[in-house]
């Protein structure tokens, strides 16, 4: 299959970064202003599949963030690697929490457009773990 991007191995993963960057504000800024500022990085027709379930459209991504980043307000996650390949990446990361006691790791798949925006996003994680706290 061929496709035609002009994204960046670089635009890719400064994307990710500022993800991460923004998400692990969590601790100083409120579940609302993270949501404010991820939103901005979705494109309008966003995609969001948690563990094979589709969320779809923006709205959406925004009440799953909105959920998690109320219910854990120390929430950190770190990258263990990223693989890149315009204008999809797949990266490892562990999300901590030490205020409900969670680390658990997982995996993420993002598809960027055009305009540099997560079009889609694929996330593998265990559900039991975030049903500990009522998440999912």
């Amino acid at each position: 299959m061929s496709r035609t991007t002009t994204l960046t191995h670089e635009q890719v993963e400064n994307l990710i970064k500022r993800i991460n960057e923004i998400e692990n504000a969590r601790p100083t800024q409120s579940a609302d202003e993270i949501v404010a500022r991820l939103s901005e990085l979705f494109a309008e027709n966003i995609e969001v599949w948690v563990n094979g379930k589709c969320i779809a459209g923006r709205s959406g991504a925004d009440e799953l963030d909105r959920s998690l980043f109320k219910l854990v307000d120390d929430y950190h996650r770190d990258i263990d690697h990223i693989v890149i390949d315009p204008p999809f990446a797949s990266f490892g990361w562990c999300m901590k929490s030490v205020k409900h006691n969670l680390m658990g790791h997982g995996c993420s798949i993002i598809e960027v457009d055009q305009a540099g925006m997560n079009l889609r996003s694929w996330m593998y994680f265990d559900p039991a773990l975030f049903a500990r706290i009522g998440f999912i």
